[in-house]
């Protein structure tokens, strides 16, 4: 994107110490028209014509707190912390701020972009935490949009994901002609990957629709999941589906299939932690079609990807942000007959050659750069146009296809 086609108004020069919060595209989908394109910025601005967010966030010193569990470390309002102290895992000293996630309307011709239309402005919390980002376009022309419980890791997501007069922790439906939008969707932590999905290779466990939505989502240190549901349930439905994330009216706060304690703001890998588990098919309560945790040799960091309907076998992949691995799992998504969370495999990864790469994708990070001695690569599965699937390699910048083979 040149220079000339951002947005004026918007402030997208700010400084912030953690590589990971500095996208300022955030994030972009498809129109509701071929020559359309939804684009989202984060900008510390509000964009011209706004006096404040549509999707805002929670009321001022509404949900008080501590750092670190120690209540020597006050903080007055969870979702404006302020400068983080020393006692926190990660981004100690940062000031946390307020950003803008705004959304535009481009025209697309060839490869230039024109005519810039604001249509909503979310708000949400610029620090090491959960900014969300998962997009999707629907059939109406529609978007689909997480926001991230919009707080620092650490904590159960509190209660705003489960209330429903808050914007944090839910998915918005947004409509890009009028600037409203909806919440279809609750208990989300932090997905940064959606996908609408056909389901016509599954015509015996979704009879009754041929769409799902699909979406990850990152966990804390018990489960990270990748989430289905109908879509037509998500759009139309009488309810409003319910994922987990946060504290609900009866002091449970879920994570998978797991219940977990409140944890402790700016403590990262062991908070929260797990209290037990919650009952498989709980009513009320939208559970996934798949999860995975940590053990003492797999130190996973979090899903940052997947891909789903490219493979024979495999009705489902997915990635791991520090290992390089991708894991899988050859079961279905069942809607209308939910037996538990399916069963993943690691998946092993060989290149055209025939070579076994052991380190998984880091391995390419490595022939990329050579010694360098940490070789983290933050893979991205993505659809290919032809509906094959890619891995799309952060650190490398380099885009790679994967395929099914028989070994």
């Amino acid at each position: 994107m040149e220079t000339s086609e951002i947005p004026s108004g918007l402030t997208l020069n700010f400084d912030y110490p953690a590589a990971s919060q500095t996208n300022r595209v955030h994030m972009m989908s498809k129109g509701r028209a071929n020559d359309e394109v939804y684009i989202v910025f984060s900008s510390t601005s509000l964009p011209e014509g706004w006096n404040e967010a549509d999707g805002k966030l929670p009321t001022e010193d509404e949900f008080p707190g501590y750092f670190c569990g120690n209540e020597t470390l006050p903080v007055s309002d969870l979702y404006r912390v302020g400068t983080i102290p020393d006692c926190v895992s990660m981004g100690a000293g940062i000031n946390a701020t307020t950003i803008y996630n705004t959304f535009y309307k481009y025209t697309l011709s060839g490869d230039t972009l024109s005519d810039p239309k604001a249509f909503f402005v979310q708000a949400n919390q610029l620090l090491p935490g959960h900014l969300g980002g998962g997009m999707t376009t629907v059939d109406n022309g529609k978007v689909l949009w997480s926001v991230g419980d919009c707080l620092m890791y650490g904590t159960d997501g509190r209660a705003a994901p489960q209330l429903d007069n808050e914007t944090c922790g839910k998915i918005l439906l947004i409509d890009p002609d009028s600037g409203s939008y909806e919440v279809v969707a609750k208990g989300v932590r932090n997905s940064q990957q959606m996908r609408v999905v056909e389901t016509t290779p599954y015509p015996l466990s979704l009879v009754k629709s041929n769409k799902l939505l699909v979406f990850m989502d990152i966990g804390g240190v018990t489960a990270e999941e990748v989430n289905a549901k109908k879509l037509s349930d998500i759009l139309y439905g009488t309810t409003t589906a319910n994922f987990g994330w946060g504290r609900d009216e009866n002091g449970i706060a879920r994570e998978g299939t797991f219940s977990v304690e409140p944890g402790a703001l700016g403590i990262l890998g062991t908070e929260p932690p797990c209290d037990g588990d919650v009952e498989i098919g709980e009513e009320g309560f939208d559970q996934p079609w798949i999860q995975f945790g940590r053990t003492e040799t797999d130190i996973f960091h979090g899903i940052s990807s997947f891909s789903v309907g490219c493979f024979d076998k495999l009705k489902l992949i997915w990635s791991e942000f520090n290992t390089g691995l991708i894991m899988g799992t050859t079961e279905e998504f069942c809607v209308d007959d939910y037996q538990g969370p399916s069963k993943g495999y690691k998946i092993k990864l060989y290149d055209t050659d025939g070579n076994y790469l052991e380190g998984g994708l880091n391995d390419l990070v490595m022939e990329e750069l050579g010694e360098v001695g940490y070789y983290r690569g933050d893979p991205r599965l993505f659809h290919y146009p032809d509906g094959t699937a890619g891995v799309f390699i952060e650190r490398t910048g380099i885009f790679y296809k994967l395929t099914e083979i028989e070994i």
